[in-house]
């Protein structure tokens, strides 16, 4: 069985809804397959999802009724990515549900009208989406995405000196009230909309240039910029738990802190240039390593 990677968005978090671009990975460390042999509380909402499917869909585009009974048989989807953490729980389980569903048409789509219809799925789960979260997940690859809904497949150097990781705040967040609050905020105070785009938006475009690059202190001076606004600006999307945590990290040399996707909980994204400082420092967290 294929295995459907979490995802990582690595810059982009709420700007990229006021005119920055994301930049989004598959991170194949967490992920999810069909299996079989599952009870009723492994399928989760999967009958409700067939049974939505059937409403929409022809069998000429997702084989619905194949769905269903495959889930009588005891199919299931065994996940390891958590939910309510931004990486793409639902996104993960809308990609398998295409590959293993889709009907000839949606095989010949293009890639616009893909990233569509497996939006359309997934909005079962969320009442919208973008689409870029099954999309991503089902491509197995990284993408580079614009404020307009396009996309590119993005290719990423290796890096040698510095390193992604998640820290786990142990906590679950909803997306919703986070991009509430940066949109009131940026659309209604002029000063942090200018602060934002200088401090912000400005060093996440920098941040994927250069990661795209391969130019590793372009990087981490991007990084530590995007970390300095939102300690200073977004506390209210920081855990308190974390807090002590990322302030040490500004003050030292080896890592830097960053929202993961809508930040309020779930995962912060690090940045190491010393993995053994970086644990030691963090052990009070657990840490996965990108």
């Amino acid at each position: 069985m294929n295995i459907y990677p979490a995802k990582l968005l690595l810059f982009g978090e709420h700007t990229i809804l006021r005119g920055s671009r994301a930049l989004a990975v598959p991170y194949h460390q967490l992920g999810g397959s069909w299996a079989w042999g599952g009870s009723p509380v492994q399928q989760q909402r999967l009958p409700e999802l067939a049974a939505y499917l059937a409403q929409n869909w022809s069998e000429q585009w997702l084989d619905s009724a194949r769905l269903a009974e495959d889930l009588q048989a005891g199919l299931f989807f065994d996940s390891n990515i958590p939910l309510g953490y931004g990486l793409g729980s639902s996104g993960a389980l809308c990609a398998a549900v295409f590959d293993r569903y889709a009907g000839p048409a949606a095989r010949q789509l293009a890639a616009a009208d893909l990233k569509a219809m497996l939006a359309h799925i997934e909005s079962f789960f969320h009442g919208s989406s973008s689409g870029v979260d099954p999309l991503l997940c089902y491509l197995g690859y990284p993408l580079c995405l614009w404020p307009d809904g396009s996309f590119s497949r993005a290719e990423m150097p290796p890096l040698a000196g510095v390193q992604f990781f998640l820290l786990d705040t142990a906590m679950a967040r909803r997306t919703g009230p986070l991009v509430q609050y940066f949109l009131q905020r940026f659309d209604g105070e002029a000063d942090f909309q200018a602060a934002a785009r200088l401090a912000w938006m400005a060093p996440t475009e920098a941040a994927i240039d250069a990661l795209l690059a391969g130019q590793e202190q372009d990087l981490w001076d991007a990084f530590e910029q995007i970390s300095t606004f939102q300690r200073q600006q977004l506390l209210p999307m920081v855990p308190a738990s974390v807090l002590p945590a990322w302030e040490l990290a500004l003050g030292g040399s080896h890592c830097r802190l960053k929202l993961c996707g809508a930040g309020g909980g779930g995962f912060m994204l690090g940045l190491s240039r010393d993995r053994p400082a970086t644990e030691a420092a963090l052990s009070s967290f657990d840490l996965l390593w990108v």
